[in-house]
């Protein structure tokens, strides 16, 4: 098999499911299917193994239980969901019995690998009599530095004498230690750290989606503090205190006073005179003060948001419905495109009723039923004649480009809408919503004179030489 570029990403994740710590696995389960049909679309290849364990003490339900590395996404979320508690017995935990097992995975050859590790409390030391197996965590964590895993360390709850344990096994293998006081992160969490494997690029990016999305009250510590350890070069060390408290808000932008108003000819003499009086005093010129505005936040790329992260997800959009294809269906709602232009089209959208104010968001599909990537928005304020639907909300040339090009490809392309009920004031504020996005098919101004270059799997979706 043919590795992805940069290696093919292997991630192992590992929850306790002892007492309060069970919470943590409970939390991923409602996002598991999202959070690996993104990490699939934007990591081709990526293979995932999850750990589940107790403690010794547990053997009457289970120690362990584990699902080896796998691209199924069906399987993962039956696996996650299906998992039980354990009770877990003194405060100890047997870790040293994951980090044991973790090594006889599937991992393939040449792969890139990483463990992420989240638990709360220690692991048991070799002379504790239900480790029959003597088993060392340092031993082990050295055989799986050896093996090439990097062990992201998450310790939660904040028990005291457990930050060795956390820290140590970090270091050992070149990983990250990272503290999580709300559960409710852990998504977070674990997109930033697949997503830090990938690249410091693709991290950046995650990033500034997050602190878009929490721009209003500013992101909780937990995250801002997991973006500055992750981008560092050796976060073994970090002796941050976890804290539950929200990173401070930014600061508000300043604002700069009009230049549209024409100032009184006898204020401006006025100031011209004490102005001329004090340099004359001085013997120096005044400097003129310079008022700048604080950087507005970057966009973020709207094709890597989810559902449940995107700002206008709560309004009512309709379904997705499939408008552009490469090959004709045998409905008589489709027709060949206008002109030369290859392809299908609907003949028409949404049943035609097209007339009130619209925002559409267009998405590519590379394969039938599989995931949509949004690339584009438009603002209508209404369509007369329901069949110029594509020339009236797709007609620039640049974005007639980007669909000659990926329906030469094989895709389609799927639209769904937003119907604004009240032009004053669902109009003003769902365009407002819009503008931290980055759509691919779009310029923006001083931010690029061409569209955004953007590959899913192995197909170029938006080509920017447009």
């Amino acid at each position: 098999m043919a590795l992805p570029p940069g290696g093919l990403q292997e991630i192992c994740f590992s929850f306790d499911t002892t007492g309060s710590m069970y919470s943590c696995l409970d939390e991923v389960r409602g996002r598991i299917q999202d959070m690996i049909q993104r990490l699939q679309a934007d990591i081709p290849g990526i293979k995932i193994a999850v750990f589940a364990h107790g403690d010794y003490c547990d053997r009457s339900n289970y120690i362990t239980k584990h699902i080896d590395f796998t691209t199924d996404a069906a399987t993962l979320c039956k696996w996650v969901n299906d998992v039980g508690r354990t009770s877990g017995g003194d405060a100890d935990e047997c870790y040293e019995l994951v980090l044991h097992e973790v090594q006889s995975l599937n991992w393939t050859p040449g792969s890139q690998r990483a463990l992420v590790m989240i638990g709360d409390n220690n692991p048991h030391e070799p002379n504790y009599p239900q480790n029959n197996q003597r088993l060392d965590w340092r031993t082990e964590s050295d055989n799986l530095s050896n093996m090439g895993v990097r062990i992201y360390s998450v310790q939660c709850q904040n028990y005291n004498g457990a930050d060795h344990f956390y820290k140590t096994i970090a270091e050992k293998t070149s990983g990250h230690y990272l503290k999580l006081a709300q559960f409710t992160n852990i998504f977070d969490f674990i997109m930033s750290i697949c997503y830090r494997e990938k690249g410091a690029e693709f991290l950046q990016d995650y990033e500034k989606e997050v602190r878009a999305r929490d721009a209003t009250g500013g992101i909780h510590k937990d995250l801002d503090t997991l973006f500055g350890v992750l981008k560092r070069a050796d976060s073994s060390h970090d002796d941050t205190k976890m804290d539950t408290t929200v990173a401070p808000k930014p600061p508000a932008l300043i604002k700069v006073s009009s230049l549209t108003k024409v100032p009184s000819l006898t204020n401006m003499k006025k100031k011209m005179g004490k102005t001329s009086l004090t340099s004359r005093r001085t013997g120096t010129t005044s400097k003129p003060r310079t008022v700048t505005k604080n950087a507005v936040a970057p966009k973020v790329r709207r094709e890597n948001v989810p559902e449940s992260h995107f700002a206008l997800s709560s309004r009512k959009w309709s379904d997705w419905q499939t408008c552009l294809s490469c090959d004709k269906t045998d409905s008589d709602l489709w027709e060949k495109r206008n002109g030369a232009h290859f392809g299908y089209r609907r003949k028409d959208i949404f049943d035609g009723k097209l007339t009130r104010p619209t925002i559409y968001e267009f998405a590519v599909q590379i394969v039938p039923g599989h995931k949509r990537h949004i690339v584009y928005s438009k603002l209508c304020h209404g369509l007369t004649f329901a069949d110029t639907w594509e020339r009236r909300l797709l007609g620039q040339k640049d974005v007639r480009g980007q669909i000659e090009d990926i329906l030469s490809k094989g895709c389609s392309v799927a639209v769904r809408r937003l119907k604004l009920v009240n032009r004053k004031i669902s109009k003003a504020k769902a365009v407002n919503s819009l503008r931290c996005y980055d759509y691919a098919w779009r310029r923006y101004g001083n931010l690029r004179t061409s569209h955004r270059c953007v590959v899913k799997g192995s197909v170029q979706i938006s080509n920017d030489t447009f």
